[in-house]
Formats: C-alpha cells, structure tokens, sequence
C-alpha cells in the first residue's frame, strides 16, 4: 500500500471519527433540550473526539497529496504537441465588419 492510499485511509476514519462527534453533540443538546437544563457545556469526551478526530482527518489529508509539479513551464511544455501549444484562431478576421455595418445603415430608410 503507498503512502497516498495510506493517508486516504487516515484521513476518512478522521472523517468519520468527525462525524461522529458531530452526532454525538447533536445527541447530546437534544437530551439537554429534552430534561430543560439550560447553561451546560459540551462534556469533554465530544470536545476532545473532536479536536483529535480534526487533526487526524488533517494528518489524513497532508499524506494524502501529490508531490508538487515543478514550477518550471519547461518540463510541462516538453510534454506538450505543437498543436496544443499553438492553439490560437489565427483564421478569424474582423476586417469585414465595418463595411457590412455600413452597407445596412445605408439601406436602411429613416
């Protein structure tokens, strides 16, 4: 297994260890909502699978990334047609319309 997959890994149980602590305190304001307690914190159990569960959906996400492309347009272009690279519409002229634009205004009866 390489080490992308293994951060793909990483970073979904981070990913699902997050949601659950996002189910956990919606559980949790509910029973508080249900039994009329009014000012109560979160116990510490759902901040700390919080905190945890974030960092290492982060760690997941770091390990999981493609190496950097060189910043160089070389390589890329090295790896390039000419027909890709020369891809302008050289073809397309706008000479012509003025000439039609007053052709039609001089037909045109006012």
């Amino acid at each position: 297994m390489s080490f992308q997959q293994t951060g793909k890994i990483v970073a979904l149980i981070g990913a699902l260890f997050l949601a659950h602590s996002a189910y956990s305190t919606y559980e949790h304001l509910a029973y508080v909502k249900a039994v009329d307690q009014v000012n109560t914190s979160l116990p510490i159990e759902i901040i700390t699978e919080c905190l945890a569960s974030a960092f290492v959906a982060l760690v997941g996400v770091v390990f999981s990334v493609d190496a950097f492309k060189p910043i160089a347009m070389e390589t890329e272009v090295a790896k390039m047609t000419i027909d890709k690279i020369d891809t302008r519409p050289s073809f397309v002229t706008f000479n012509h319309r003025k000439i039609v634009s007053a052709q039609s205004q001089q037909g045109r009866k006012i």
